[in-house]
């Protein structure tokens, strides 16, 4: 049995999660998880993305299973080299533990002290501001880890016997102990943490919101819930108008593409809530809510267009970095101008795949890159993305020119071959 260790030493050090780690564990920052080709991809800084295999005998610590286990979340381990593949025994999600004076407050609790509200408490959200104008937990303010630092007396509230909470994006998010601890320098009295963070919040099914500036300029699909009388009077420039009462049989107007960001407005909580629930339900993870609809964006200087709303979405997905799309994948595979990647297993290839692909499963590319082409354009391929944007980031850590597709790809018996967002 051979095993090796690799650390991420900025977490190690800066948290002392594990400060004397065993010989035997690798620490890193999770890529992504593919539950179909049953691998788990960590980064490590400087040193590439490693794929690791599990399976019914890997043990999960910390987490009921990889379905637990999310991209940016740290975990340690712990692993045996069998051939070519890289088999993991022990899995740790590293949990980042309260700094001293800190003390932890629960999902449900936090939702409680929020609806009490009042000028004595302050959630603050220490995730970048990016991810913040997306999508953070109702009130919160964002002061980012790195603005903390630098002055931090100057954007924390100037009343030492505030509640301070902060979250940060989950149970390994350094962010928001680093911030706690340094509410607690400067003489707070009461800090405590959210360690589940924003996915947490989510996760018990409670509502996110998306800033101002992310409705005006973000990618999304923006969701006015009154009536049409109503909307008529008065709507947020982009928003269609799908009323509340309508919406349960709209599932078939929104978008294919399951991450799109999806923002509700509407005259009172309980209509955005509802509306939550019903995207929620149709797997829409990214559905968060414009608090103040209409008067938050007038109050802000903005202005309001009249007359009858559009009722139909349209929407077209931004293509991250080295992403392919539908539209120009299946041209790719018209005209063979590039060469097609199945990075999924030899059992799913066996099973069906595009004519002249060849098959390297996302897990070996490391391994096995070198029986590519030299020089020649790859689109690559798996059944959902997942794993094909893993074996991008592989190649791209070699120089090799590549796109992916991020899509789901079907074989079907004896029809036609699928792609769908």
């Amino acid at each position: 049995m051979q095993k090796f260790r690799l650390s991420t030493t900025a977490l190690v050090l800066s948290l002392g999660l594990v400060a004397a780690a065993a010989a035997d564990e690798m620490t890193g920052s999770v890529k992504n998880v593919s539950n179909t080709a049953r691998t788990i991809a960590v980064e490590l800084a400087g040193k590439g993305v490693h794929v690791f295999k599990f399976d019914a005998q890997t043990q999960f610590k910390n987490s009921a299973s990889a379905v637990d286990i999310i991209p940016d979340e740290v975990v340690t381990i712990d692993f045996v080299q069998s051939g070519s593949e890289n088999r993991a025994k022990v899995v740790t999600k590293v949990i980042a533990p309260l700094p001293p004076g800190v003390s932890r407050i629960t999902g449900p609790a936090l939702k409680e002290l929020l609806k009490e509200g009042g000028e004595s408490l302050a959630l603050i959200d220490s995730r970048p501001a990016g991810r913040y104008v997306q999508g953070h937990l109702p009130g919160a303010i964002s002061i980012p880890l790195n603005e903390l630092e630098k002055d931090g007396a100057k954007l924390l509230p100037t009343e030492l016997n505030k509640t301070l909470v902060f979250y940060c994006g989950g149970l390994s998010c350094m962010l928001s102990p680093k911030s706690a601890t340094i509410a607690v320098k400067l003489g707070f009295k009461d800090v405590r943490m959210f360690p589940e963070g924003e996915p947490g919040w989510k996760k018990l099914d409670y509502a996110t919101e998306s800033s101002l500036s992310f409705v005006k300029t973000g990618n999304i699909v923006l969701i006015d819930l009154r009536t049409a009388e109503k909307a008529a009077t008065g709507y947020i420039p982009r928003a269609v108008n799908i009323p509340l009462a309508q919406l349960k049989n709209a599932e078939k107007q929104f978008p294919e593409f399951h991450a799109a960001a999806i923002v509700f407005y509407a005259d009172t909580d309980a209509q955005t809530a509802e509306a939550l629930e019903w995207t929620r339900e149709w797997e829409y993870s990214n559905a968060t809510l414009f608090a103040g609809g209409t008067a938050a964006w007038v109050s802000a200087g903005n202005q309001l267009l009249t007359g009858a709303a559009s009722t139909k979405i349209s929407y077209a997905r931004k293509l991250a970095e080295g992403e392919v799309s539908i539209k120009d994948f299946e041209e790719i595979v018209k005209s063979g101008s590039q060469l097609i990647v199945d990075t999924r297993t030899p059992e799913e290839f066996a099973k069906g795949h595009f004519a002249g692909a060849v098959n390297i499963p996302a897990e070996e590319m490391a391994r096995r890159y070198t029986e590519l082409p030299a020089g020649k354009p790859l689109a690559l391929h798996c059944s959902t993305g997942t794993r094909s944007e893993l074996a991008y980031d592989i190649l791209k850590e070699k120089a090799i020119k590549a796109r992916y597709l991020r899509a789901n790809v079907e074989f079907p018996a004896g029809n036609k071959i699928v792609i769908k967002e």
